[in-house]
């Protein structure tokens, strides 16, 4: 069965893919914590909710393949802006050398990213066991 034509499934592929960006931009900030003038940044979370909204209702904005380059070509619909939307996050908090990476921040994003990760896995599998379960598949083969 393709499981990506359901709408929360797709979801929950661009909330992943969402969650593996921002992991990348978390640990490129910590490996750039001695770099001189270097900006904290991060990945600006698109609207779930409105999506799952908009998919719903049968909107004309329907999601889209990740478009992970610029040679890549860009499809109709606007969900996969996750992965390559950045933003400079401006703290207050900058080293004389023009540094504004806070170990401890980062560490703490990068938890909380992990769990939202765990979450969303937890609810793919879930969602794979009903649908198992719903066919008479209760060994989950």
């Amino acid at each position: 069965m393709d499981y990506s034509s359901i709408t929360l499934f797709g979801l929950m592929k661009s909330k992943l893919a969402y969650l593996s960006q921002r992991q990348a931009v978390i640990a490129q900030n910590i490996a750039n914590a001695s770099t001189p003038g270097y900006k904290t940044r991060d990945t600006v979370e698109p609207d779930f909710k409105k999506m799952m909204q908009d998919s719903s209702k049968g909107s004309a904005q329907k999601l889209q393949l990740a478009v992970t380059s610029g040679n890549h070509i860009a499809g109709i619909g606007s969900a996969n802006q996750v992965a390559r939307t950045m933003q400079v996050k401006n703290t207050g908090d900058t080293a004389p050398n023009g540094n504004n990476v806070v170990i401890e921040e980062e560490m703490a994003k990068m938890s909380m990213n992990q769990a939202d990760y765990q979450k969303v896995i937890g609810m793919y599998g879930k969602m794979i066991t009903m649908f198992k379960t719903a066919i008479g598949s209760a060994s989950g083969a």
